[in-house]
């Protein structure tokens, strides 16, 4: 079996997964989380979403300690529920990873543009879903997705500095902006604290997705230098950095900006540090640029846990074997990055248009949490026909948790249905339903011609070496 070189410590995991989860979405949607329900109200909703998922995020340490293997949830599927299970999570895991490339390919100049680094739009070219596709944005796209590519091709311990580095400096502009705005603000800019209920659920609805990106961690395990345990600790861990990043955030604008700026039409973030620094080019430039990193830390999470993704499929024979093919020299999956990197750039070619970025963001939140209930589903499953598996971090009252677990997904599910006031739209169904089809056809071909057993995959994987690990 081609192995991945042990390049990720601990540090590196939880960049990481923090990266993936935080991104860039806080400079855009702090103003509403602090303002639609109340600053106090907004707080309360990330307090309640971080415990919620911190019941998802303890199945996935216990998981990902268990199986250190690139692949995570197609390889606890095939564990807990088998090969036909392994198969859907494929498909989703596929659709998580290669979406999110595709959705900051398709977004970045327009982002870039929002926060003051302006992409000029030169040389129209044609006309896409309503909008001029331009060949600047085209080549910003490509070129920065390229750059990304060449990193991880390069090496894990390359990417991994990188990540720390830019999550760092992520963090650090929270903590800047936190203190200046209650230092600088005013309390009475907090006011509401708190609007309607109703508002406040609003509010809860729509963090879920900003709390994903975690699951990046069990995709790129087997590059940790770390034990097994720890592996399961960084996915807690990233769960409440990113609680605590995004409530830094809330409570530094609360006090920094008043309602009328915080619920404006303007990038908010921005905006509170213009006003608390007097104008000042230097902060708001700082804090822009943090945002830019936000942005750029997924797309490198993203660049990790699909090629891991990908190696793993290409072990057990999902798909064709050049996706497990290791460079000799650089020791990562160069094969499955190239194959990322055009897929992803292929989309760009649809030009910045922000609706398809919004329909492809909404259907990948629902993906995602999909992927959750599927692996609360063999999270449980494993505890009831292999109790006695090794297990590095050991989840107290697992049935307990697991339930907890699956019922929270399940309620968060419930909120993508069409019935639920945030519903997904016909359009955004019609692009899964089109994937659907799409994966069943590849699906149905491939399998055909490989009919390895559940047997042979686990050994391609190497599973069966898992309990003298």
């Amino acid at each position: 079996m081609s192995t991945l070189q042990k390049s990720f410590d601990w540090k590196a995991l939880l960049a990481l997964g923090l990266g993936c989860v935080v991104g860039w979405s806080w400079v855009i949607y702090s103003g509403m989380w602090g303002s639609l329900g109340g600053t106090m109200g907004g707080v309360l909703a990330f307090v309640i979403v971080a415990i919620l998922c911190s019941f998802v995020g303890l199945v996935y340490a216990e998981l990902s300690s268990t199986y250190p293997k690139a692949g995570g949830e197609v390889i606890f599927s095939i564990e807990a529920l088998g090969l036909g299970w392994a198969r859907v999570a494929q498909w989703m895991c596929l659709l998580s990873w290669v979406g999110l490339l595709a959705v900051e390919a398709i977004g970045i100049p327009v982002i870039l543009t929002t926060i003051g680094f302006t992409v000029p739009q030169v040389v129209p070219l044609y006309q896409f879903a309503g909008e001029t596709v331009y060949l600047s944005y085209i080549l910003v796209s490509i070129g920065i997705n390229g750059i990304f590519a060449v990193i991880n091709i390069l090496g894990a311990s390359i990417s991994g500095t990188v990540q720390k580095w830019a999550v760092y400096l992520l963090l650090a502009a929270a903590v800047f902006f936190c203190v200046s705005g209650i230092a600088l603000g005013e309390p009475a800019n907090m006011e509401p604290l708190f609007t309607t209920p109703q508002a406040v659920f609003t509010v809860l609805l729509m963090l879920p997705g900003f709390m994903s990106g975690f699951n990046a961690i069990p995709q790129a395990a087997e590059d940790g230098k770390v034990p097994h345990k720890m592996v399961g600790r960084v996915v807690i861990i990233t769960i409440w950095a990113a609680a605590i990043f995004y409530l830094m955030i809330v409570l530094g604008l609360g006090f920094a900006a008043p309602l009328e700026v915080r619920s404006g039409a303007g990038l908010a973030v921005l905006e509170a540090v213009t006003v608390l620094f007097n104008g000042s080019i230097v902060a708001r430039t700082f804090v822009a640029i943090a945002a830019l990193l936000g942005m750029l830390t997924t797309w490198n999470s993203a660049y990790v846990a699909g090629s891991r993704l990908l190696v793993g499929l290409g072990r057990a024979k999902f798909l064709p074997g050049i996706f497990s093919d290791i460079h000799p020299k650089f020791n990562t999956p160069y094969k499955s990055i190239l194959f990322l990197f055009i897929l992803s750039s292929l989309m760009v070619f649809m030009g910045a248009n922000m609706t398809i970025f919004g329909i492809l963001a909404d259907a990948l939140s629902l993906n995602v949490v999909l992927e959750w209930v599927l692996t609360s589903v063999c999270f449980l499953r494993l505890q009831k026909i292999r109790p006695d598996l090794p297990r590095p971090y050991r989840v107290k009252h697992p049935k307990l948790i697991g339930w907890i677990s699956l019922l929270c997904c399940l309620a968060f599910t419930c909120l993508y249905l069409p019935f639920s006031p945030s519903g997904l739209m016909p359009i955004e169904w019609g692009v899964l339903a089109v994937y659907v089809i799409f994966a069943l056809i590849i699906d149905q071909v491939w399998n055909r011609k490989n009919k390895s057993s559940l047997e042979e995959r686990r050994q391609l994987l190497g599973l069966n070496d898992i309990e003298t690990e």
